[in-house]
This record gives C-alpha cells, sequence and structure tokens, in this order.
C-alpha cells in the first residue's frame, strides 16, 4: 500500500507531526498476505512510533515541506518518493554526495566530461534506491478514485478496522486533502480539474476514515458544497460504483532502468545493482499457466509472460514482457560476476511464444494485455464515461514498438527458434507503425503524454527493424516532428491535454518538462541525430545536466503517463529513469570512441 506522505494546509495546519514510516520489502508475516513468489516485488508501508533519528525526522518533514512549496508555487502535485528514498539511501550505504553536480553555462559548450559526471551520478543513485530483492520500489499513483474505492470496499466488508491502522488512516487522510483542489472538489486524476466521480468518491472516504463534516479546515464542507452545487452525488458516472484493483509497477520499472544502466557502459558503478535486478526479473515471469480448465473461462495462457508489477499479479502484459526479454538479453551478453547467472534459454521461448501470440494477424499490431480483436465497432457498447476504448483490445504503437527491439535482440542472439515467424512478425509490425503515423510525422501515444511519448517509441521500433533516416520516409517524418517543437531554451514539453484531444498541445508557457525532454532526446538519437547534426541534443542535454540534484536525482514536475486516454498516471522513477537514459545515450552517441567499455 502507497501513501503519499506529505503536508497541507488542510491537515494539522501548523504543526510539525513527526511520524516515521518504514518500507518493508519482500516481507510477508502478516495473515492477510498471500504470495506464489516469496514475496518478492512486494512494497508494504509499516509505521513505527518510536524509528528514526532526530535528523531522519527532520528530513521527513522536510520533504512533506518541499512537496508543499511544489505544490503551492509551481503546481506539481506529484509525490517524489522522497520517504523512500531517504530510506533506500540510507541502507544502501552509497555516497550519492561525493560527486560534485555539473553545471554548464549557456554559452559554454558542452563536453564529455559534463556528459560523463552526470550520467556517472545517475547510475550511482539508481544503485542506492534500488530494494534489496532487485527491483526499484517507486510510487505508481495518478487516479483519485483508487483509494477511495479501497476505503469503501474496506468498509463495506467490515474490514476497515482490521486493516487499516490509525497511522495508515491519517496518512490516506492527508493524501486525500493534498490532492483536493482550490474549488473544492477533487479531479479524475491528481492534476485534472473536479469531476463529480473525483468529488464524490473522495468525500466519501473522508468521512468513512472519520472526518466530520467540517474537519480539515472545512475543506470537508468545501467538498460537499463542491458536489451539492455541481447536482449531487447522483450524478457520478457508472464507474464510480465499481472497485478496481490497484498495482505497481515493480517489473516495468525493474527491466527499463536495467537497461538504462547497461546503456551507461560504466561498470565501475554496477556494483551488485544488474545482480539483483537479474534475480528480480527471472523470479517475477510466470511460470506456469492459470490452473483448470482457464480457456473454457475466456482466459488466455500466459505462461512466459511478466505482468506490470510482480509474479503474484498473474495477469501479462506485452511490453512488459518485452523489456523484460530485452534486459535479460543484455544481461546474458555480459560477464557472470557483473549480471549473475543468465537466463534459462526455455524461457526466453516462452517469452517468445506470448509475444508472437499478441500480435494482430490483420493490422500487424500488438495489443497490451491480449490479442487485439478485429471489431472496433464494439466500443461502442463501452459501458463507461470516464474510459475510452476499454470493451475490446486494439493494436498499440508502444507495445508494438518494444516488442520489435525485443525480437530483434532475440533473433541475433538465438536463431532457430521460430526464426520465419519472427521475420513475418517483424514485416507485419512495421507495416502497421508506418501505417499509424500521423501526417506531421508523429505517433499517438496510448501510455504516455503523448505525441513525444508514442514518437520516441515508435522510432526505436523502426529502427530496430532496419529502418534510418536515409532508407526511411517514416523515420525522417518523426525525427522533423520532434525537431520541429523543440522550445527555445532546448527542450520539450507537452500537455496532458494532448491525450483527449488528439492533437498535439504544448505545456503552458511552452515549459520544458524533462522527461519529455528525455523522449524526444531518445527518439531523434534513434533517428541517427547525434551523427547528423548533435546541436539540438547539444541543448537539451545542457537541460538535463543543470537540472540535475546534487544527489544525482532530477525534479519531480509535471505527471507524464496517461491511460484509456482520459487519467493521468504518475511514475515516480521516470524523473530520473529517463533523464539518465537520454544522457547515457547521448554521451555514448556524440562520443562514441571515448566511451567504448575497457
Amino acid at each position: 500500500m502507497h501513501c503519499v506522505l506529505s503536508s497541507h494546509r488542510n491537515f494539522e495546519a501548523g504543526t510539525q507531526v513527526v511520524m516515521m514510516w518504514k518500507l518493508k520489502i519482500a516481507e510477508g508475516n502478516d495473515p492477510y498476505l498471500y504470495s506464489t513468489n516469496n514475496f518478492v516485488g512486494r512494497q508494504i508501508w509499516e509505521y513505527d512510533p518510536n524509528g528514526g533519528t532526530p535528523e531522519e525526522h527532520e528530513a521527513f518533514n522536510a520533504a512533506r515541506q518541499e512537496w508543499r512549496r511544489n505544490r503551492m508555487i509551481k503546481g506539481y502535485r506529484c509525490s517524489a518518493d522522497l520517504f523512500t528514498r531517504i530510506q533506500l539511501k540510507k541502507e544502501s550505504r552509497i555516497d550519492v554526495l561525493s560527486i560534485p553536480a555539473v553545471r554548464v553555462g549557456e554559452k559554454e559548450e558542452m563536453e564529455y566530461e559534463s556528459a560523463t559526471i552526470a550520467v556517472k551520478k545517475g547510475v550511482r543513485l539508481q544503485r542506492a534506491i534500488q530494494a534489496s530483492d532487485g527491483h526499484w520500489p517507486a510510487e505508481h499513483t495518478g487516479p483519485m478514485f483508487f483509494t477511495p474505492l479501497l476505503i469503501i470496499a474496506l468498509h463495506v466488508s467490515g474490514a476497515i478496522n482490521k486493516v487499516l491502522t490509525s497511522e495508515h488512516k491519517k496518512e490516506m487522510i492527508r493524501y486525500i486533502y493534498n490532492h483536493q483542489n482550490d474549488d473544492g472538489g477533487w479531479g479524475f486524476y491528481m492534476e485534472g480539474h473536479s469531476t463529480m466521480i473525483g468529488s464524490a468518491l473522495n468525500y466519501v472516504g473522508l468521512r468513512l476514515l472519520g472526518q466530520g463534516p467540517d474537519d480539515g479546515n472545512d475543506a470537508v464542507s468545501r467538498g460537499r458544497l463542491w458536489i451539492l452545487d455541481h447536482g449531487g452525488a447522483t450524478g457520478i458516472p457508472s464507474w464510480g460504483k465499481v472497485y478496481l484493483s490497484t498495482f505497481g509497477s515493480q517489473l516495468w520499472d525493474c527491466a527499463l532502468i536495467t537497461e538504462v544502466i547497461i546503456t551507461s557502459g560504466m561498470v565501475e558503478e554496477y556494483g551488485d545493482s544488474l545482480k539483483k535486478a537479474n534475480f528480480y526479473i527471472k523470479e517475477s515471469q510466470i511460470k506456469e499457466n492459470f490452473s483448470g480448465d482457464f480457456k473454457s473461462m475466456y482466459r488466455h495462457f500466459n505462461k512466459g509472460g511478466w505482468t506490470f508489477s510482480d509474479q503474484d499479479h498473474a495477469f501479462i502484459v506485452s511490453d512488459c514482457t518485452a523489456q523484460a526479454v530485452k534486459a535479460l538479453l543484455l544481461l546474458s551478453e555480459m560477464p557472470t560476476e557483473i549480471s549473475g547467472e543468465k537466463v534459462d534459454v526455455e524461457r526466453l521461448y516462452e517469452a517468445v511464444n506470448v509475444m508472437l501470440y499478441m500480435q494482430s494477424p490483420l493490422s500487424g499490431g500488438f495489443g497490451c494485455w491480449e490479442p487485439p480483436i478485429p471489431q472496433p465497432y464494439l466500443q461502442t457498447l463501452n459501458p463507461s464515461d470516464v474510459f475510452a476504448d476499454i470493451v475490446i483490445e486494439q493494436e498499440h504503437v508502444e507495445c508494438t514498438a518494444t516488442i520489435m527491439e525485443a525480437l530483434v535482440a532475440f533473433k541475433r542472439l538465438h536463431p532457430g527458434y521460430r526464426e520465419k515467424e519472427i521475420e513475418i512478425s517483424l514485416e507485419k509490425a512495421l507495416h502497421f507503425l508506418e501505417q499509424r503515423q500521423w501526417p506531421d510525422g508523429s505517433w499517438y501515444g496510448y501510455w504516455g503524454i503523448c505525441f513525444l511519448y508514442g514518437t520516441s517509441f515508435a522510432l526505436g521500433g523502426l529502427v530496430a527493424a532496419g529502418k534510418t533516416y536515409e532508407n526511411s520516409e517514416a523515420v525522417r517524418k518523426g525525427v522533423n516532428f520532434l525537431l520541429s517543437i523543440q522550445n527555445e531554451e532546448g527542450g520539450w514539453g507537452e500537455s496532458l491535454e494532448s491525450c483527449p484531444s488528439m492533437k498535439y498541445i504544448p505545456l503552458e508557457g511552452n515549459k520544458t518538462n524533462l522527461v519529455q525532454t528525455s523522449w524526444a532526446m531518445l527518439g531523434l538519437m534513434h533517428g541517427g541525430q547525434a551523427e547528423r547534426d548533435p546541436e539540438p541534443l547539444h541543448k537539451a542535454a545542457k537541460l538535463l545536466i543543470n537540472a540535475q540534484m546534487e544527489d544525482g536525482d532530477f525534479p519531480q514536475q509535471e505527471i507524464t503517463m496517461v491511460f484509456m486516454k482520459n487519467c493521468m498516471l504518475h511514475y515516480a522513477q521516470y524523473r530520473n529513469a529517463f533523464p539518465l537514459w537520454a544522457l547515457a545515450e547521448y554521451r555514448k552517441r556524440v562520443w562514441p570512441s571515448k566511451c567504448l567499455i575497457k
């Protein structure tokens, strides 16, 4: 269970409340917990009333105040996961401050040494915030209906006081108050305008947690007034009555960060991080299909795939499977003393079976959770008035591109297994990406905001399949799209409004978002920009390096992810993973002779 542990003017205003929380990793010892995999990847917050030193108490309160300042001054709502990182950095005993941060002046040229220091600091931070079981713990939030629906379910089942301690209730109350909008309501997601589904559910959640009608410095009464002024709670959409289970991004983050660290080429900084990540990825693969006659229950096979979070989650995701395969293949090419025991090739075969199964034989694109169903008219039966495209599975640019990269890498290292089928699959996937490109050269991203995300992934898939700036119009158009929207200071930033509107909209004031800038850099480098004209990359890299913090991290900014077009998601790891990836790739491509691994 994740709680955003920060302070808000509406909760215990004017007080400094010291609460020591500890994140337990891969531990059970609870009658309400069950695991098929010895709890690998499981994250549990535990409150210790006597825990922590005075210095740690001060750091916790400083973290709360920093979140409040970011919200009040900059308008950023996303948690920076500072409590988690304070704990993990302490437990790792890795010194993340010994190397001073680099700053590059406006008129200074980018140099190899500056990029090297920034990447080294980033890799060292990743080691410091890795959990003991190999994954990277991070908050995965955004929607404002997960928490209240859990509270309602616990209340209806009569288990709310058995499952939630008083301290957990207190932090859930804090979380809901933290994300209340100035008009008194709550959004569908944490950076959204007030909606009835967000307002009614969170108001009910507060009351069930014991908040009175006028508690929270009148925050509760302001929430009630918003609901009444907008027609009352009867106007809540139908999905406001349905409970949705939550899950984390453990596997996805772990596989992605593994590739990021390897891209850095800084073997001297790896430590045991890759061995731990290797363990987590292998342990998280689904080893068996669902029990019983699962096909008669309209379930697909899942043996060989990976989920978004851990093995216990059980429901596989195509691009998570692909990213895990990419990571394991990279690890398999490294000495075992660095990366650990290589994956059993039979496990890779099973993963390839999953990926090939997820492809549409008609369009060539890949679905996310199951093979696409070529009957789009069924979407007209969508019973939800808040989510789009939920009736049937469809093809996705990001899933298709990631699977293409994984299949190409697998075919190179393990020729012979379903080789002809892989070649045909890649041809169809390539055609799909080319057909899905928009007239301006972009691709619509379904899981990230939005055209920057989709275009970055699509270019990676095209290049993996052998396309280049020189031989592919699609690559040239994609590169030119990214160059055309680079802002004056050298960065990129896209508004979440691009997702529902399905047209590119920059951030207000054409601001820079560091994560989205990293996506654009990666897309451009896929398209050969570093070799052709690195100047746009120099400008962007300078922004990233100058934004890097003393411990190697990067500041938390706007929310950057999305699902079902209308609901935004927050991946706390992205703010340091993608800038590090972009800088590592930039350093390797701009100064290739200096980055050779000895």
